[in-house]
């Protein structure tokens, strides 16, 4: 099976890592490595899965695939980096690089890392998304007001009411008032209070209602 690895057909050695990764063996994750750079997008995004069913230790290796597959050109390779890290036991070693793609030129690397950063607890790295809260893309920073509710605790209830309340986006307006709902501390209530009585969106005082 190793052998198809380096087939000349995309379609052999997509479907030769398929199934390494379906076996589960984990003497497979060192060739499945060295397809990171491989010129076809089905067997990159074939690698990157595999390597999330094996489940390897977070190596240097094992993070550079994965940071390097966010940063991927094809859409679905970047989707298969996301569903990758949250099946891969990655402790803190993944953060610090996953984060530093936030400050991507490239809106969907930036998307594609918050996304990933929902998957792990990056609980360190609420700096880092409070810092990049303003990006000029409202669907990244809606995924980033999602981070930082899922894993800031009631520490973050402060911002995520200014987001709440002065973010021009409605769907990072709604997903502050669905995050700050959770947290339902007696600040973020009477913001919600507010926001249900005076946001100039429907969905975003259905959401306020929801959390009260």
């Amino acid at each position: 099976m190793l052998e198809l690895l380096q087939d000349e057909a995309p379609e052999v050695r997509r479907v030769a890592v398929e199934s390494l990764g379906k076996i589960g063996d984990p003497r497979a994750v060192d060739p499945i490595l060295s397809l990171q750079h491989d010129p076809a997008a089905i067997v990159r995004e074939a690698s990157v899965l595999a390597m999330g069913r094996l489940k390897p230790t977070a190596t240097e290796e094992v993070v550079v695939l994965l940071t390097q597959a966010l940063e991927d050109p094809v859409e679905s390779v970047r989707q298969a980096a996301v569903v990758a890290i949250g099946e891969i036991e990655t402790g803190t070693r993944l953060l610090q690089p996953v984060a530093g793609l936030l400050r991507s030129s490239d809106v969907r690397v930036r998307m594609a890392a918050v996304q990933a950063l929902l998957q792990i607890d990056a609980s360190q790295s609420i700096p880092t998304l409070v810092a990049a809260g303003r990006d000029a893309d409202a669907e990244v920073r809606q995924g980033i007001v999602a981070a930082v509710g899922e894993w800031g605790g009631a520490a973050v209830s402060p911002w995520l009411r200014e987001r709440l309340a002065e973010d021009s986006a409605p769907g990072v307006r709604a997903e502050a008032a669905y995050r700050l709902g959770i947290l339902s501390d007696p600040d973020a209530r009477v913001a919600l209070e507010s926001t249900a009585a005076r946001d100039p969106d429907s969905g975003v005082r259905r959401w306020a209602k929801r959390g009260l």
